[in-house]
């Protein structure tokens, strides 16, 4: 009957949020135990440093359980058998008010309906980042299409099945009153970024955040009111307004070239391979919370979790929540702190001790799931006509947050500081506002921002170059950003800028040096059909600014090596890459990789106490005092996080177990002095060799070292703020100075007692910090520094009947940084080609009612790319070696896909002369065009 055991090992270990202890588990299999299922791959799957195929390549392929929605109560040690299903209804009018729901003509009601008066009678609120009215309270008007007003519950499956084809697409089961006003409430947050440069070599500017600070609107009639005074001697926001004024004058100058663009781009589905789903079972009598959830970042949402179940009247006393981790079935941002697994946790308190499951099929994951914001955006730039060089840049860009904040006011400052681009621009007015809207709740998707507005400006420089008749490849190599310059936010961007370089091997490239031979030879044998060459060069920024990455690795006495890793597995290949990075240090790859781990962070003992981005410096030098202090203790799983902020945290952790567990083994066995230099040994095909002496396997090395009682573990932390942080230790006597600021150790199984009377009850001996240098807090006026760039060129043809676009060939360079795993770059630099040719040719779904809040969307009417939208087997790359052995790996997941999106509008205008001035570019709208 049951399928799913627990073991002491996995229970063992906790974390406790609010009085509340919170398990975190595997899922496994049911003939498996010790989290092989999913954590520990067919071997050997790697060799040398590279991978022969993904940790999670054959549980994925061959249709195993891995994700989330995959399970059952049935499934899972101790629950019961007994599995309720739930159906949430969601108004699809949001200029009516609410009055009641109609379930007459089901067969069988369900056996609970829950509405808004149950939650307020019972305390159940959404944690406040998800807003107000989980539910639609009755004569109120909806937030948004698609606000949920009801969760059915049934406890038959076969009862639900019946009720749910009654349900869906049903116009009457909601009843509405009058007509209203629709919902309306203040911009979830805007943004104004004003920058007057100094000269260029200047490290300081006459005026920009970075230096000064941010300024701030009121709000008024629900639009941002920017300070009237305009006053150099003034308060901040006086003396921002009058800069501002001042890039406005600049533009009016008559040797000032201005481009103008309007630009809108729409609304976009992840499109993720695995719908939402959740299964939860509160059992009652021991006050525990079980479940296994769809979502990125399960340590925020059992944080969350806790708080809305403990100021809830049935769950008040709750003592444990029990979540089972699987893999993410795919996620682009849209599991990313979404409000669906909190249905399915509200739903469980009134299953009467039932496991409640609530999975959406893709009809709902489009009614209800995160988007893409569209973006409305006005830019001016201004090009000075003698030099060619940019003066100026403003823009005012409106984004559309729909129903929920979520993360609209983050995703509209990143969107706002990413619109330089490649480009140094020294004057720019840029600002940005996030509105709520009736629209589906948009969130983190993949691009964050830089995907709406970083094109934009690339395009005007394409413009600029027609219009002033000058070849866009110098008009941008004149203009673009150098190592050590200043961002729009006048912060300097972070290493080496290898723009130049990409941009030149584009020049010299057959797709661009033979575009006007190959046009005409493809326009004399396809007569019907106009070819185009497009190029762009972007630079997309990675990272939150305040990042706390966890990792831990363990050498078993048996030469096996286990890597846990606090970011989730979405498809990405994090855990396939991070499981590499143990190549360096030991030999060989892990043989087990957990993903998305939180309990053993806990032998760290860390806290925090502030918000990291407002924290002041005063503050944070006060707090550094306490060892256990950290300004951030964890990391979510967004952000292309995992090649730069995790492998910082595995490689640290890595390093302490070579540096006090391997070496002293190596030297013990090779019977050398302790303090012996052994800078000169290497791993070689899995054995540690030096010259002169016989060569060492990894199993002898770590039974010796556990005999010793040697450092054979590591947890370690760090706190990155757009710049690392640097902490001493002393380990086994030795000080040092490493780039964590927590670490905690385990030694052999040999450890004599009183190294083990040192390890907690996880098995570790806390190692505290002499002394810690965080990052300045002055870096959170940055908003970005850390910037990977890619470029796209494509080469397509335009039907002049149809209007339909062929994607021909493309060709894209990346600056990865040092590689981790060359496969999975390549990968997602064709997945980024794929996703950028579906957003600027195909995909849509449009604003209000006709769009996907209605309940009726899905893929028969939603044009994701297929195979034969794509130039699959003309699609080309090129990886920049790294050119610096200190540098570290980038983060490249978004900006793959950037430029592809303005590469293929460029080649659209260079093929039939036209410019758009939107996303997707539809066949019938090229076809509009070429018809007048």
């Amino acid at each position: 009957m049951k399928k799913l055991k627990q073991t002491r090992r996995d229970f063992i270990k906790t974390v406790v949020i609010a009085g509340v202890s919170v398990y975190f588990s595997p899922l496994v299999s049911a003939n498996s135990r010790e989290q092989e299922y999913l954590y520990k791959p067919k071997k050997p799957w790697a060799s040398g440093g590279k991978a022969k195929f993904r940790v999670d390549a054959i549980q994925k392929v061959t249709g195993e359980k891995v994700f989330a929605r995959d399970f059952r109560a049935k499934d899972f040690d101790l629950w019961p058998d007994k599995q309720w299903h739930g159906y949430i209804v969601c108004a699809t009018v949001a200029d009516r008010t609410f009055e009641s729901i109609d379930l007459s003509f089901l067969e069988k009601q369900p056996t609970k309906v829950i509405l808004a008066e149950d939650l307020a009678k019972n305390d159940v609120k959404l944690p406040p980042f998800h807003g107000e009215e989980m539910l639609l309270t009755k004569g109120s008007v909806a937030h948004f299409i698609g606000h949920p007003v009801a969760i059915l519950l049934f406890d038959e499956f076969d009862d639900f099945n019946a009720a749910k084809s009654r349900l869906d697409f049903n116009p009457d089961v909601l009843k509405f009153g009058d007509k209203t006003e629709l919902y309306q409430r203040n911009p979830y947050a805007s943004w104004r970024v004003v920058r007057i440069a100094k000269e260029r070599n200047d490290s300081s500017d006459v005026f920009s955040p970075f230096q000064d600070g941010l300024f701030f609107p009121a709000y008024q009639l629900r639009q941002p009111k920017w300070p009237r005074e305009r006053n150099i001697g003034g308060t901040l926001g006086e003396k921002g307004m009058y800069y501002a004024d001042t890039i406005q004058q600049d533009l009016l100058k008559t040797n000032i070239h201005v481009v103008e663009k309007q630009f809108q781009t729409q609304i976009v589905e992840p499109m993720m391979l695995e719908p939402e789903a959740a299964n939860i079972w509160f059992d009652q009598a021991t006050q525990t919370v079980h479940g296994t959830v769809t979502c990125q970042d399960p340590s925020d949402f059992t944080e969350m979790a806790v708080h809305l179940l403990k100021q809830s009247k049935q769950a008040k006393d709750i003592k444990s929540i029990v979540l089972y981790s699987g893999f993410v079935g795919g996620g682009f941002g849209a599991k990313d702190h979404s409000v669906f697994p909190y249905y399915a946790l509200v739903a469980s308190l009134f299953s009467d001790g039932n496991p409640i499951r609530i999975a959406n099929d893709r009809y709902q994951q489009f009614q209800s799931g995160l988007k893409r914001h569209p973006f409305k955006i006005n830019n001016r730039l201004g090009i000075n006509k003698d030099t060619l060089k940019i003066e100026a840049l403003t823009s005012v860009c409106d984004v559309d947050g729909g129903g929920r904040e979520n993360f609209s006011a983050s995703v509209a400052s990143a969107g706002m500081s990413a619109m330089q681009g490649v480009f140094y621009i020294p004057k720019s007015d840029l600002q940005a506002t996030a509105y709520h809207s009736r629209n589906v709740t948009s969130g983190s998707m993949r691009g964050y921002g830089s995907t709406q507005c970083m094109p934009v400006v690339d395009l005007m420089i394409g413009q600029a170059a027609a219009e002033l008749n000058v070849d866009p490849f110098e008009l941008r190599r004149r203009n673009l950003l150098h190592t050590d310059d200043l961002n729009t936010q006048g912060a300097e961007i972070a290493g080496e800028l290898r723009y130049r370089e990409i941009l030149d091997k584009a020049e010299q490239h057959p797709i661009w040096k033979n575009r006007a031979a190959n046009k005409h030879t493809f326009e004399t044998n396809n007569p019907n059909k106009t070819f185009g060459v497009g190029y762009s060069l972007l630079s997309k920024n990675y990272g939150t600014g305040n990042v706390g990455p966890n990792a831990a690795v363990n050498l078993l006495e048996s030469g096996e090596i286990v890597l846990e890793i606090e970011y989730m597995e979405m498809g990405s290949g994090a855990q396939t890459s991070q499981g590499l990075l143990t190549d360096k240090f030991f030999g060989q790859a892990a043989d087990e990789v957990q993903v998305a781990v939180t309990e053993t962070w806990k032998a760290l003992q860390l806290f925090e106490t502030d918000n990291p981005y407002t924290i002041s410096q005063e503050k944070q030098d006060k707090m550094s005092k306490d060892p256990l202090w950290t300004p951030v203790k964890l990391m979510a799983s967004s952000a292309s996080d995992s090649a730069t902020f995790q492998t910082e945290a595995t490689k640290g952790a890595c390093a302490v177990v070579y540096q006090y567990g391997i070496l002293p083994a190596a030297r013990t066995l090779w019977k050398l002095d302790k303090n012996s230099d052994l800078s000169a040994a290497t791993w070689q095909d899995g054995q540690f060799t030096q010259a002169g002496y016989p060569n060492l396997p990894l199993a002898l090395l770590a039974s010796t070292a556990h005999h010793l009682g040697l450092v054979t573990g590591c947890v370690a932390h760090t706190v990155n703020r757009w710049a690392w942080t640097e902490a001493e230790f002393t380990i086994e006597g030795h000080t040092q100075v490493h780039s964590l600021d927590a670490l905690a150790v385990r030694y052999g199984n040999g450890a004599n007692s009183a190294k083990t009377q040192l390890m907690d009850n996880l098995g570790y001996h806390l190692i505290k910090r002499n002394w810690v240098k965080y990052p300045s807090t002055q870096y959170n006026n940055a908003m970005v520094t850390y910037y990977a760039p890619c470029d796209c060129l494509v080469e397509l043809s335009v039907d002049k009947y149809s209007g339909k676009v062929d994607i021909l060939r493309t060709h894209s360079v990346l600056d990865a940084g040092p590689v981790i795993s060359k496969p999975i770059v390549e990968g997602q630099i064709q997945g980024g080609l794929a996703m950028g040719i579906g957003h600027v040719l195909h995909e849509y779904l449009p604003p209000f009612e006709d769009g996907p809040g209605n309940g009726r969307w899905n893929l028969n009417r939603y044009h994701v790319p297929l195979a034969r939208d794509l130039s699959v087997w003309d699609m080309t790359l090129e990886i920049l070696p790294s050119n610096d052995s200190s540098e570290r790996p980038k983060g490249i997941a978004e900006v793959v896909m950037l430029p592809v999106i303005s590469a293929v509008q460029d080649a659209i205008f260079n093929a039939i002369g036209e410019r758009f001035d939107h996303t997707p570019i539809t066949a019938e709208q090229i076809k509009s065009r070429l018809s007048v």
